[in-house]
């Protein structure tokens, strides 16, 4: 059976094969970061193909080779995620199909199909990422794929694309009123709509339960966000910014590790004493773990979660999305005794403890009188011995707290936590480990603190008789003079630890600086307006108008009144809008308008040709210059001439072209 021939009307011109090639790539870079390198490379593969085609026509594959391809583009995604569906596997699969599509471009109507689906390809990103430049980037291809369909249809001059942006936009704003009424008055799911149970098995960067060497300073060299703070009064000194997580107990020589210490629920989760109360919101990046991050101590938590003995925050679910939570903390505490059996889990050493380690807390114990005068015998020990703050610290072997006490001497918060944690055990002295972040970055443009991955800090409490557990930080009594900022700079880059501060000096610092907070504040604010807007802000809304006793009701009732008058507003100014007309008549208007004043009036029925031949029968003074703007005029207008050139030699003759009237002759005596 033949095909049947493509009409010259719908058949796709190369520019727009190429703009809406263009236009996909341009879609796709955002969610190339989320996907396999081997999915990305078919892609590009598919791109330069394509791209190559428009130069080189015969380097276009022919049908069989397509579906070899698309066979291979759905292997390659069952190769990269094992299936296709879920959100990281129907993405893979979505964005092979629509850019294998880019291959069989011939007419209009595939161009329209493409410009189509990159809608949903649009939407499809905001699974990944909800931020707010994500928002701006996906909104300006929107916006181009209109101007694109625009030209399809025929809304395009090709000699006038400079006016496609100016098009594609008023068309744009038009939906912006509907748009903000749907968003404010649309009902709100309590889950999102597409959460099937198929989340996303990659890692997430964040705070883990267990502490070892290299743990948080493999941690510490990642500038990712962990949360945002915002205090209801002004926020508490840099020295007093402990944002507690998870508690470590347990150690094997090696590893820290949580156990499970108030197994039996006996022991109080009341402070003995708390003072200087201070309120504050966190907004908590996704962790998938169930711990939340609150200052030393934390004597309020969320309705969703619960302080434990040992005064962690812990949610009721895991944290799989951005949390926003309330806490009220003591800056003033004193925590109550600990039981027998807590006492004596927090004495538990290892089997590793050499003697040298007993030696050295021996000497410490023969010189004081109490607990306390030992701790501060240890924190004199690292800051007087040649101990040094370094991101890259040498490997250690089997024993890890002893090469560092007395050979290494280089290390991070971990190495110091560890090593000053066992150094109390041996002495007799109740510790624990607490994981957490120390600081925070002052945005003055926000209003909050931002607390980054690179804030991840490590720090011991002592059990004290009487005072109940007290926080150590042995890492800060290092000497400043033997920290290694060359290291930190190196390995943090931009992000530099609130606890040794790595001056930026010069214009161009300050200003990436500046960017760089103003981009977290528009990222905070389209969280706070935006991505947080939920049914309890809707409910909200309606108490403020006195339609809060109807709920639902009163939101869908106030949605379809609202609806109703946006589009009754919008239809009224479209109505009234006047249309472009086109500069052709503009001028020919203008040039029968001069000829009326003289006397020769255009007819209605009379069309240009017969008006200038009747012209040329009644005012033959006036036929050579109107013959010469008519013989421009009509091929112009209904053929096929230079419209642009005809209409600078048209303005020019119409601008010498001033008719009078016809003088009539008076009567002899």
């Amino acid at each position: 059976m033949a095909r049947t021939p493509i009409a010259h009307s719908e058949r796709a011109e190369t520019r727009q094969i190429l703009w809406t090639s263009l236009l996909v790539l341009v879609a796709c870079l955002p969610l190339l970061r989320f996907m396999h390198w081997q999915i990305n490379a078919f892609l590009l593969l598919i791109f330069c193909v394509r791209l190559a085609g428009l130069r080189w026509p015969s380097a276009m594959p022919g049908a069989a080779v397509r579906i070899l391809l698309t066979f291979a583009g759905v292997a390659n995604c069952l190769h990269g995620y094992h299936s296709l569906a879920g959100q990281d596997g129907g993405a893979a699969l979505f964005t092979t199909m629509i850019t294998l599509k880019l291959l069989e471009l011939n007419t209009k109507r595939d161009l329209r199909l493409v410009t189509i689906l990159l809608g949903f390809l649009i939407v499809v990103q905001f699974l990944f990422d909800e931020s707010f430049a994500l928002a701006v980037y996906l909104g300006i291809v929107a916006v181009a794929a209109v101007a694109l369909l625009v030209d399809l249809n025929g809304g395009l001059k090709r000699a006038d694309l400079r006016s496609a942006p100016r098009i594609a936009g008023g068309l744009s704003l038009q939906a912006v009123p509907l748009t903000l009424v749907l968003f404010l008055l649309f009902p709100r799911l309590d889950a999102p709509l597409w959460h099937l149970g198929l989340d996303r098995d990659s890692a997430m960067t964040g705070m883990s339960d267990t502490m070892e060497p290299g743990d948080i300073s493999d941690l510490v060299v990642n500038g990712e966000l962990a949360f945002r703070v915002r205090f209801d009064s002004p926020p508490p000194g840099s020295n007093q910014l402990y944002w507690r997580g998870p508690v470590l107990w347990e150690m094997d020589g090696r590893r820290w590790t949580p156990g499970n210490p108030y197994s039996d629920g006996v022991e109080s989760i009341a402070l003995a004493e708390a003072a200087s109360m201070i309120d504050y919101e966190v907004v908590l990046e996704p962790t998938k773990q169930r711990w939340l991050f609150a200052l030393d101590m934390p004597v309020a938590s969320p309705d969703d979660a619960h302080i434990t003995p040992e005064f962690q925050v812990v949610s009721e679910q895991p944290v799989n999305a951005l949390k926003r939570y309330r806490v009220s903390s003591a800056l003033d505490y004193r925590t109550p005794d600990a039981s027998p059996r807590i006492r004596e889990l927090a004495l538990r050493l290892p089997e590793n403890i050499t003697p040298r380690m007993r030696v050295l807390v021996a000497d410490w114990k023969a010189q004081s009188s109490t607990e306390w005068q030992v701790v501060e015998r240890a924190l004199a020990f690292f800051n007087r011995e040649a101990f040094h703050y370094t991101l890259i610290p040498p490997r250690l072997g089997a024993n890890p707290a002893d090469e560092f006490l007395f050979e290494t001497r280089s290390g991070f918060c971990e190495h110091y936590a560890s090593a000053f944690a066992l150094l109390m055990r041996t002495a007799d002295i109740p510790s624990r480990i607490v994981l957490g972040y120390l600081g925070g970055e002052d945005n003055d443009l926000g209003g909050y603190k931002i607390v980054r991955q690179s804030d991840a800090h490590a720090w011991v409490e002592v059990l004290i008789g009487g005072r109940g557990w007290v926080r150590v930080d042995p890492t800060a009594s290092v000497d400043p003079s033997r920290i290694d900022r060359q290291s930190a700079a190196r390995l943090l880059g931009a992000s530099s630890s609130v606890r040794f501060d790595l001056d930026e000096h010069g214009m161009i610092a300050r200003l990436a600086r500046n960017l760089r907070l103003l981009g977290d504040t528009l990222d905070a604010t389209w969280q706070n307006w935006v991505l947080d807007f939920s049914s309890e802000d809707q409910f909200a809304l309606l108490d403020r108008i006195g339609l809060g006793a109807l709920r639902e009701y009163g939101l869908a009732v106030l949605m379809i009144v609202a609806v109703s008058l946006t589009l009754g507003i919008v239809m009224l100014a479209l109505m009234r809008d006047t249309p472009e007309r086109d500069p052709l008549d503009v001028l020919y208007e203008r040039f029968c308008a001069r000829l009326a004043r003289a006397g020769v009036a255009r007819h209605h029925h009379e069309g240009p040709s017969d008006y200038g031949q009747r012209l040329a029968s009644e005012r033959p003074d006036l036929s050579a210059p109107a013959s010469r703007f008519l013989a421009l005029y009509i091929p112009a207008r209904y053929g096929r001439a230079d419209v642009d050139a005809a209409l600078v030699r048209l303005s020019a003759l119409l601008r010498d072209f001033s008719p009078r009237p016809k003088q009539s002759r008076k009567r002899r005596k």
